[in-house]
């Protein structure tokens, strides 16, 4: 599966004609737009994957597409609590029993 992230252009110029500066999440990284049809500028919303641009995107598209990701980042974080939980329960099992069996 391959995940695209919005990023939005803060600088256009970075001295290489396909690099441009970009915050994902925050975090400015280069990236390249060689493969979009024309140039974005800066304050345009892309979609990153693997360093370079794949479109252009509407604020509002990289807004859902930013919650989205949240919402399966929480999924995810649910997941893992709850595999976490069912190790801890078999761990605490598996303990009792080799302690019952110490007893007897």
């Amino acid at each position: 599966m391959c995940l695209g992230i919005p990023a939005q252009l803060v600088a256009g110029e970075t001295g290489h004609p396909d690099l441009v500066m970009a915050e994902v999440g925050g975090v400015p990284r280069t990236v390249n737009v060689g493969l979009l049809d024309e140039r974005p500028g800066p304050g345009d919303w892309i979609l990153v994957h693997m360093g370079f641009a794949l479109n252009v995107m509407t604020p509002q598209e990289a807004a859902d597409t930013v919650a989205a990701l949240g919402a399966e980042r929480e999924a995810e974080n649910r997941e893992a609590d709850a595999m976490q939980a069912a190790m801890d329960a078999a761990a605490a099992a598996e303990e009792e029993a080799i302690a019952a069996r110490w007893m007897t």
